[in-house]
């Protein structure tokens, strides 16, 4: 256990893909990317090696997505390629959830072969219902990495009303049933 000389595949040199190669350097970790719309130099001023998705599949310890949500990249990670990766290997989805083909990974989840952690999902939020709530190698949060600016101002307004409601005895806009806390972040 640890994440000593683990590989890291990052799948799309989006703004965020970027970054996180920044904050992988000073870390005894292995980066690759994966970008059809990167080439070989790009990829080297980024300090990685390019390989294509199946190569870096096939020997990423932990493959962490951040490509955009386009008719072309619609589960992009469906059953073939959740094969590919070996066995232990942790799929990390915090892009955008139509990436991954759900049905897929709940399929490979089950076998217990990988785990993942999902930021976002598709449908989001996943219905009341899905096992994906309550495997025990999945974590599932609300979608909440990418909130700043405005966003953190709406989260904080939408709290302060829920709380008012709350106080006044009125029924929840967003109520948490209590089973479902050990389910989510």
């Amino acid at each position: 256990i640890g994440n000593h000389g683990r590989r890291v595949g990052v799948v799309g040199a989006s703004r965020i893909g970027r970054r996180l190669l920044d904050l992988l350097r000073p870390f005894d970790l292995r980066p690759s990317l994966t970008d059809p719309y990167v080439d070989e130099a790009e990829a080297a001023a980024l300090g990685v090696p390019l390989l294509p998705l199946d190569d870096l599949l096939r020997t990423s310890h932990i493959v962490t997505l951040h490509a955009p949500s386009t008719p072309e990249t619609r589960h992009l990670m469906g059953r073939r390629e959740l094969a590919l990766m070996p066995d232990g290997a942790v799929l990390i989805n915090t892009a955008r959830g139509a990436l991954v083909d759900h049905d897929a990974l709940t399929a490979e989840l089950r076998t217990g072969r990988l785990s993942a952690i999902l930021d976002v999902t598709d449908p989001e939020p996943l219905p009341p219902g899905s096992p994906l709530y309550d495997l025990p190698n999945v974590f599932v949060t609300p979608h909440l990495a990418g909130s700043q600016g405005n966003e953190v101002a709406r989260l904080g307004s939408v709290v302060a009303q829920e709380a008012d409601r709350f106080v006044r005895g009125e029924e929840l806009a967003y109520a948490v049933d209590p089973g479902m806390l050990a389910r989510e972040a």
